[in-house]
């Protein structure tokens, strides 16, 4: 039954892993960590990079070819480093890098109109957070103060992310339009991710990663598909359980089961105080760890006397000739 636990809580992981991987598209860690609760949720949106917005909705005025334009720092950084990265990689022509300039022109004067209309409307945004913030700081324990606040804190929220999500998608238009000038040659080299805006960027380039959220979400997703990968094999049963525990004490601090906790459950999912489903499944976990059962019908059977003949060859050529071994010592 061991076993039958292990490969359960393997199929599980897996096929979480699995869904993530062929709808690569559609997932994202963002709105498991922006929806935390309790006492570790300010932790969770610690992860989110500028979640309220604060960096990319910030607006200054900057002067371009003698025109002065309204413009969000990070997006025109960005914008600016795409259009380098293309000329470079793509060694574009004169007659293309002067398109290419005429586009950006272009997307800065969309950008500039964009962010004039809605000025009044951000300038707003920004002072409600503002008294959001002093007021969520003084907050009563009372549950209708925890309901008012997590709404407002939702509207919030949604007010950033419908002008946030307008400009990236000015910015993916922007990627496109350069793309549309190159040659059947210079595509034939592959594609070019926008860069990433400020908030969301790396420290330093990872292969295949381009910015801090596609990090986490290619953290979640391929370490359930390896964890899974290794309960149903067998293969480093204790340290993939442990990681899956791991993984189920981070859901478990978001959503902490207590009925305290402002939003609450939906009865539809059923009630619990401390102990739920997700704390029964790191429980399984950890049993699976502390037992040999990866051992039984499993590739820790060939695994582990491998590694125990290897530790006590190496073991045995590191003692000093003549020297006594511990236990003669303690003799």
């Amino acid at each position: 039954m061991l076993v039958v636990l292990r490969l359960s809580l393997g199929c599980h992981f897996l096929y979480e892993g699995v869904w993530k991987i062929r709808h690569a598209d559609e997932f994202s860690a963002k709105p498991f960590l922006t929806q935390a609760k309790g006492p570790f949720a300010s932790l969770f949106y610690w992860m989110v990079p500028d979640l309220y917005g604060r960096q990319r909705l910030q607006m200054e005025e900057r002067e371009w070819e003698g025109q002065k334009k309204l413009v969000s720092a990070c997006y025109v950084e960005a914008w600016q480093e795409t259009l380098d990265r293309f000329v470079s990689f793509y060694h574009m022509n004169e007659e293309q890098q002067a398109e290419a300039q005429k586009i950006f022109q272009q997307y800065l004067h969309i950008l500039d109109q964009f962010l004039r209309e809605n000025q009044k409307d951000i300038q707003g945004y920004f002072r409600s957070l503002e008294d959001f913030e002093n007021r969520r700081t003084q907050a009563s324990t009372a549950v209708f103060e925890q309901a008012r606040l997590w709404q407002e804190q939702q509207k919030l929220r949604a007010e950033a992310a419908k002008w946030i999500g307008q400009m990236d998608q000015m910015g993916q238009q922007f990627r496109q339009a350069l793309w549309n000038k190159l040659d059947e040659d210079q595509r034939a080299k592959g594609e070019l991710p926008l860069a990433a805006v400020g908030p969301d960027r790396l420290p330093m380039r990872l292969p295949g990663i381009h910015s801090w959220s596609e990090l986490l979400d290619k953290a979640v997703t391929y370490s359930l598909t390896a964890i899974g990968a290794c309960l149903l094999l067998g293969l480093f049963t204790r340290l993939a359980a442990l990681g899956g525990a791991a993984f189920m004490l981070m859901v478990l601090a978001t959503q902490p089961p207590w009925p305290t906790i402002y939003p609450p459950f939906p009865e539809v999912v059923g009630h619990a105080m401390v102990v739920d489903k997700n704390f029964v499944e790191m429980v399984a976990l950890l049993v699976v760890m502390t037992t040999g059962a990866g051992r039984w019908a499993g590739l820790d059977l060939f695994l582990f006397p491998f590694a125990g003949r290897f530790w006590s060859g190496e073991r045995k050529e590191s003692s000093v000739p003549g020297e006594s071994s511990p236990a003669k010592a303690s003799r």
